[in-house]
């Protein structure tokens, strides 16, 4: 691994490395996320012959640009979570994964249940699903959109805690030459 990536001092805290950051992940990751969903819908379309999710209030049915601020609100969830919770209290990624999928399907449930009743028509909805707003088979599309997350931003940028890192790169201090 990149001796670069590691951080091997203590980590500053600061609201504004905190928001630095989020501002940064929320405009690269919001399209890659949202493009990545619409790849998923039409995964699904394919194996199961009709669309996982359709946007009610879209002309397009299959995808609409009002997720993209979802997919904003999620990625400021999941960086929240790393920056004041896993990292601070070195959750293992099992875990991180298991937090996450559950906080970002809930998430989705609660954005088309207030859009719903905002403005009157959900944002999406799953055909067949009790649920409406979202269906329990999505558990396993946000559990590989966490583990996405978790190698976009936390395994290969610096953000690498000590406690994730490899047992090499964690026995290699770094020095001011690299």
């Amino acid at each position: 691994m990149n001796r670069l990536t590691l951080v091997t001092g203590q980590q500053d805290k600061s609201f504004f490395t905190y928001a630095r950051v989020l501002a940064t992940q929320i405009l690269y990751l919001t399209p890659v996320f949202w493009l990545l969903e619409l790849t998923q819908n039409q995964l699904f379309r394919i194996v199961q012959g009709e669309w996982g999710w359709i946007y009610p209030s879209s002309p397009y049915q299959w995808f609409s640009f009002a997720s993209l601020l979802v997919w904003a609100l999620g990625i400021g969830v999941m960086w929240t979570l790393h920056y004041y919770w896993f990292y601070p209290r070195r959750v293992a990624v099992w875990r991180r994964v298991a937090y996450g999928t559950i906080a970002a399907w809930g998430i989705e449930w609660a954005g088309g249940f207030v859009h719903d009743k905002l403005l009157g028509t959900p944002l999406q909805v799953w055909p067949g699903s009790p649920l409406v707003y979202v269906s329990f088979g999505a558990i396993f599309f946000w559990m590989s959109n966490i583990i996405i997350y978790h190698l976009l931003t936390v395994s290969t940028v610096d953000l690498t805690p000590d406690y994730d890192a490899p047992e090499d790169a964690r026995n290699f201090p770094a020095s001011a030459d690299t």
